[in-house]
């Protein structure tokens, strides 16, 4: 695929020695060969660094960028790789996942589709010790901005590609985000479009030491944490990236969608339940396809934390 385009993948690491040989390994084994891996170290203390020098020895299209600049935890160490990665076709890659060998190529043929500002994303099996556990990671799927507000996240980083159109739009990012993969997906549903290719390519890798937490296996624990009273419908971190995307971009959103910020955001300060439920069947909010999912939060939880 020497004329295909090159597809530049984001990888952010932090001591991730004890899976980073089997996702650079399922990176080398792609079947899809135009890319490149572009590395940022947070500062590891164990062999990561030497595990990425091996392998950029080995392999000329992965490279390190060894800037001396550490600390900055994920989500900024992803964002300081998309302020200095030029390319038609952005992916994230995580430093514990195994990418599934026709990802990329299908991920491509599948983005390639659509024109102007998009976010095209798959979906994962959990991957716990050496075994795929055959439940998808993503189970709610967002299209547009009215049922991405209230989502408490973004698209899963590893399973998005996203495109030079809407790296344009979204440069130069808020000062506030709350993880890279939620600038994207908001930068999506308000500035172009997010779209599901229902494939699973990606093993997502579940343990102790996950950057954002691991996810409930099955339907009983899923339904215990959804009923769980004490979360809030919306969590402080993502309000506030929320209101920080709001602010940043706000010349360039249309009066509609401006109009779905200013609901969301009066959702946020009310103190009554009715006036919350109105809200959200006025502006006819959801999480993904599930209005309903959101008006029992809305009825049994707290707004914010």
């Amino acid at each position: 695929m020497n004329d295909s385009p090159v597809v530049s993948i984001l990888m952010a690491t932090f001591n991730g020695g004890a899976y980073l040989r089997e996702q650079l390994d399922s990176l080398i084994g792609q079947t899809y060969t135009s890319w490149r891996l572009v590395v940022h170290d947070d500062g590891s203390t164990d062999d990561t660094l030497l595990i990425l020098g091996e392998y950029q020895r080995r392999d000329p299209r992965i490279s390190i960028m060894d800037d001396g600049v550490t600390n900055l935890g994920p989500a900024a160490n992803f964002l300081h790789l998309m302020r200095h990665v030029e390319a038609q076709f952005y992916m994230f890659c995580d430093q514990d996942d195994i990418w599934l060998p026709e990802k990329v190529n299908h991920m491509v043929a599948g983005i390639a589709k659509y024109e102007g500002p998009t976010v095209l994303y798959t979906n994962s099996y959990l991957y716990v010790g050496d075994t795929a556990i055959a439940q998808k990671s993503t189970v709610i799927h967002p299209s547009t901005l009215r049922d991405t507000l209230f989502f408490n996240s973004g698209i899963q980083g590893c399973a998005v590609i996203f495109n030079r159109q809407l790296m344009d739009i979204l440069r130069p990012f808020p000062d506030t985000i709350a993880m890279h993969d939620h600038l994207i997906t908001m930068g999506a549903v308000t500035f172009g479009q997010i779209v599901y290719l229902d494939e699973v390519l990606v093993w997502y890798r579940q343990h102790s030491k996950n950057a954002t937490g691991n996810q409930p296996r099955g339907t009983f624990r899923k339904l215990i944490s959804f009923l769980a009273v004490k979360k809030p419908v919306i969590s402080r971190s993502h309000y506030y990236a929320n209101e920080a995307f709001y602010a940043h971009y706000r010349e360039l959103i249309d009066v509609a969608k401006k109009e779905l910020f200013q609901a969301y955001f009066r959702y946020t300060s009310s103190r009554s339940v009715l006036e919350r439920l109105f809200i959200v069947l006025k502006h006819k909010f959801a999480l993904g396809n599930k209005r309903g999912l959101l008006l029992v939060k809305t009825m049994i939880r707290t707004p914010i934390d």
